[in-house]
């Protein structure tokens, strides 16, 4: 029932949909894969994709469509779209990792490493030890400026484990323009090989050359247009629409680029995307941003809030007023840890501080901005992620078999 007053009823944190990481999530296909070409992992492998199905394969690719969810799949499929390969192919449902967001979850697909063992939660991390909020993949701070000096020990700094590097064979990352070459990239020093592409045709013919050379491999691949057309135009839009149309024809394409050379083709996703309509802007709630101690961080849709301990009353008394009564759940940090969200491992050292005293799980079709002071103001996004829906969650996972 609802409340008395006529509200909708609060957002519960319990009754929010999850990752399935007992065996049907990125982290288990990652378990799966690593252990099939000889390395070791600590994570249970994917139901019906065991290692033993993968190792007759000298090659295999893993192809990440960023943004793709499993709803926006059934939605086009069932609209008659998507002759050339969506449709053309069964397609099992799996989860993603939380936050549903790709900082987070390519972290995972380059490592075999669950969010709660990389601590990587978020677009926006909070890295109290170099006195920032940074964003990570780009190496930037929320005001452009670079993270740390070129000379700054990456690698070390972030500590995260890479079960992926024990993988036996040449380990290839194909990525766009310069990301295998950026900062973050560099600081995986167990991709044997970096080749990069500006292009769906150029991505085709570097996976074409992958598969026609010479010793057992693996690539993983990564587009990242479509979810940057789904932010802009949200996954409802005509123009994430179309974008599909050409990835459906450009995956049939591959899929014949790599016919007669005995590859594995898995095609997946890092998250879905949510249709948005509702934004809330953190930093125009009076009061709001003097209870934090330091700028939100994570995503638009799990914002991760470091509470000053001498304002945690007032920050309790904002989140149960509007317009925030209503946009969101309000967790405390031991309730997400206790959930088991963040998946399973030993949690990073640094996971305690990058986490929020509390995190702010959005409800559905809102998102909510947190910009730094003076920063100039952007257009809110159609589409957004990072959240627990299953919009964000259900991805899709094809395996194609040569």
């Amino acid at each position: 029932m609802p409340p008395a007053d006529g509200m909708p009823p609060p957002l519960r944190f319990a009754e929010l949909p999850r990752p399935d990481y007992a065996g049907g999530s990125l982290v288990n296909l990652m378990a799966s894969l690593i252990r099939a070409r000889g390395g070791r992992s600590p994570h249970r492998t994917l139901a019906g994709l065991p290692p033993a199905a993968l190792r007759p394969y000298s090659k295999v690719v893993l192809l990440l469509l960023d943004g793709l969810g499993a709803n926006q799949l059934h939605t086009l499929v069932t609209r008659g779209k998507g002759r050339q390969f969506f449709a053309r192919h069964p397609w099992q449902v799996i989860t993603t990792a939380c936050p549903a967001t790709t900082a987070a979850v390519v972290t995972t697909l380059a490592t075999g490493a669950s969010p709660a063992e990389h601590a990587i939660l978020g677009w926006h991390l909070n890295l109290p030890d170099l006195g920032m909020v940074g964003t990570l993949l780009p190496f930037i701070t929320r005001t452009d400026t670079p993270i740390a000096p070129a000379d700054f020990p990456l690698a070390r700094y972030l500590g995260i484990p890479a079960p992926i590097a024990t993988m036996r064979g040449r380990r290839v990352l194909i990525s766009y323009d310069t990301i295998p070459v950026s900062r973050t990239s560099m600081a995986q020093p167990w991709w044997t090989e970096r080749r990069s592409f500006q292009t769906l045709d150029g991505l085709q013919r570097q996976l074409r050359a992958f598969a026609r050379s010479r010793g057992p491999a693996y690539a993983y691949a990564y587009w990242p247009h479509y979810d940057t057309v789904c932010h802009r135009h949200g996954p409802e839009g005509r123009a994430s629409a179309r974008h599909l149309a050409e990835l459906d024809a450009f995956l049939a394409r591959v899929e014949t680029a790599l016919a007669g050379t005995g590859t594995l083709l898995l095609v997946t996703a890092d998250h879905g995307h949510m249709q948005t309509s509702t934004h809330v802007d953190l930093s125009r709630i009076p009061g709001f941003y003097d209870t934090l101690a330091t700028l939100p961080s994570g995503d638009s849709r799990m914002v991760q809030c470091h509470v000053r301990s001498s304002r945690l009353k007032d920050f309790l008394r904002l989140t149960r007023s509007a317009p925030l009564r209503d946009a969101c759940a309000c967790v405390p940090a031991a309730a997400v840890l206790r959930s088991g969200i963040l998946g399973p491992g030993k949690p990073h050292p640094a996971l305690a501080n990058r986490l929020g005293d509390y995190t702010l799980f959005a409800a559905p079709g809102t998102a909510f901005l947190y910009p730094a002071a003076m920063a100039k103001e952007k257009k809110p996004k159609a589409g957004t992620h990072g959240g627990l829906s299953a919009d964000e969650l259900r991805i899709p996972l094809y395996v194609i078999r040569p």
